[in-house]
């Protein structure tokens, strides 16, 4: 139970996202058959060679869902690896995934095997176990190389997908035959130091703004034990206040998420996926969760190299995964090519706050990886 609280209070964008489990007697949006709009042109028509798909697919045995689009089939494949475990990213399409990102690459997201839309009742804590999702994601990767017709894709990963694209690397040595490059947003880099330096960035906070409730909190925690669910508990519960999740500006952009959950404005969600999305945090956090908060994960241990070009997206203001860490690690690592962008108006939520930049970004790294 301790190792559950953990993780539930410890990564996941779903922090910010509070009071959601009490708003479901609110849902009054038709669970009917969901879909995906298809990509038009100005006059409404479908534009040739385009793709908008949200399908159920086998991975590994296991049924999962998947949403592609993009206007050029030709384009390269990007898939996305959602945070969490369990923060299903499909139902938020419409918030980050934007027309220019669809016009330059064939956009995947998936919702990872007990998240989202792919939650089942019927999957055990062995089927939950990291090496299962790595499996998965090497298994997705291979099918959208076959139907695309390309020898490699890029890769995304966001804060736990970040984890598991390193993770992906770590445990299969022919990556380097299967991606152009790897993107890691939002990267903790090593578990007991981010949440070292996560603690005393949010005692200082604290101090600054003279809150003696969170100040008297956080004091109590000393010595502080990045292992401890209680620490833990408390830490976060204040990092999410000081703006260490989303900046504290952002306000009106955290209801707009939680209100395409809650009220079922994505287009690819059901009143049933969304609870499955809720079922889905709770089932990931007490299994791979659980393993992953026990992992003792520390890529300066484990990941010294990385053989293909390798980009972090960072958020200035991300304390959940401090950008301190994530720099030193990109200073340590060696890669073939390497690059480091700061998201000056983010926190660890980078890639929901700040999605056109995302995109800019993603296509300069296209460009620059497939020109060389």
């Amino acid at each position: 139970m301790k190792k559950l609280k953990i993780v539930i209070i410890s990564i996941v964008v779903v922090v910010v996202i509070l009071g959601v489990v009490s708003y479901f007697k609110f849902l009054n949006w038709p669970n009917e058959p969901t879909s995906t709009p298809p990509i038009v042109d100005a006059n409404g028509n479908p534009i040739p060679g385009s793709i908008a798909s949200l399908e159920k697919i086998d991975l590994n045995g296991v049924e999962q869902w998947v949403l592609i689009r993009g206007h050029n089939t030709g384009k390269p494949v990007i898939l996305f690896l959602h945070g969490g475990p369990g923060t299903a990213n499909i139902v938020w399409r419409e918030l980050f995934i934007t027309e220019e990102l669809e016009k330059n690459f064939v956009v995947v997201l998936w919702d990872q095997r007990g998240a989202g839309k792919s939650f089942s009742k019927d999957l055990t804590e062995e089927e939950m176990r990291s090496d299962k999702f790595v499996e998965d994601t090497i298994a997705l990767t291979k099918q959208l190389r076959a139907r695309f017709k390309q020898d490699k894709i890029f890769l995304l990963g966001h804060s736990w997908g970040s984890a598991l694209g390193f993770l992906t690397i770590m445990k299969h040595p022919e990556y380097p035959q299967l991606y152009h490059a790897y993107i890691a947003a939002g990267e903790a880099a090593d578990w007991n130091r981010r949440q070292n330096i996560s603690y005393e960035w949010t005692l200082s906070r604290a101090r600054d703004n003279s809150n003696k409730k969170a100040v008297n909190a956080l004091e109590k925690l000393e010595p502080f034990d990045p292992t401890d669910a209680k620490h833990l508990g408390v830490k976060n519960r204040w990092l999410s206040e000081f703006g260490g999740q989303f900046i504290l500006d952002n306000t009106e952009l955290v209801q707009k998420y939680e209100d395409f959950l809650i009220k079922g404005q994505g287009q690819e969600y059901s009143r049933a996926d969304a609870k499955k999305w809720m079922q889905g945090q709770s089932l990931s956090a007490k299994t791979v969760g659980v393993e992953a908060a026990e992992s003792g994960y520390n890529l300066f241990r484990d990941l010294p190299e990385v053989r293909i070009p390798l980009f972090f997206f960072t958020g200035r203001y991300d304390y959940q995964t401090p950008g301190s860490l994530a720099e030193e690690y990109y200073t340590f690592v060696k890669a073939p090519k390497k690059g480091f962008i700061w998201f000056e108006e983010s926190a660890h939520s980078l890639i929901f706050e700040e999605p056109d930049r995302v995109t800019k970004e993603l296509i300069k790294i296209a460009e620059d990886t497939l020109i060389n």
